[in-house]
């Protein structure tokens, strides 16, 4: 069986960062310039009663909906995901791994080399050093984290491959919760590499 090219990880992972665009990049400016334009062209009428009452209703209701969504979902790290990833773990139940400075949840493993993590390095924790055998998407939901290469804030992605060997290292206040999609294998290269590659694969 061959891998399709896109698959229920890789969408779930699209939709989170698209989700979790700041203002200023590229998508929300898109947005933002298409939404300015259609409402300069929108000619104005007059709003019936009963419409608007109707809307306020509505509105009222949708936010009691989410409210009790929220409070159905006991995970900590709930109110820090996008909109799309709360509602695709609405009826799941979280559950992390712990290791010593991170903990890891597995969302979606469809196939063996395709997986959708949920990543929470504590403060001031970090990852082992290490590369990956294939490509790895990372998207910062809340906190921060830094390597040799940078330092990452919330709403930004990184792309790791075979080509970056680093140590991630969560903010010393806040760690860092981060929404991982990879289609390849992790390769500890650091200190007790070997035992920690023997575990994990």
């Amino acid at each position: 069986m061959t891998q399709p090219s896109v698959t229920v990880a890789r969408l779930l992972f699209q939709q989170c960062v698209a989700a979790s665009s700041k203002k200023g990049n590229s998508l929300e400016f898109i947005r933002n310039e298409i939404s300015g334009y259609l409402l300069e062209k929108i000619e104005l009428a007059k709003l019936n009663q009963n419409v608007w009452t109707k809307t306020l209703i509505s509105i009222s209701s949708s936010k009691k909906d989410k409210k009790v969504k929220k409070e159905m979902i006991p995970d900590p790290f709930y109110n820090n995901l996008p909109l799309v990833l709360q509602e695709f773990l609405s009826n799941k139940k979280v559950k992390w791994k712990n290791f010593s400075d991170v903990k890891i949840a597995e969302l979606i493993s469809s196939y063996e080399t395709d997986k959708l993590e949920l990543i929470h390095v504590m403060p001031g924790g970090s990852i082992p050093q290490h590369t990956h055998e294939g490509i790895e998407n990372f998207l910062v939901l809340h906190g921060s984290y830094s390597d040799k290469y940078g330092i990452y804030m919330e709403g930004s992605m990184q792309t790791r491959d075979e080509d970056h060997d680093h140590k991630p290292i969560g903010h010393p206040l806040t760690g860092c919760i981060g929404l991982a999609y990879t289609n390849g294998k992790i390769k500890f290269s650091g200190k007790f590499s070997k035992i920690l590659n023997f575990f994990t694969n």
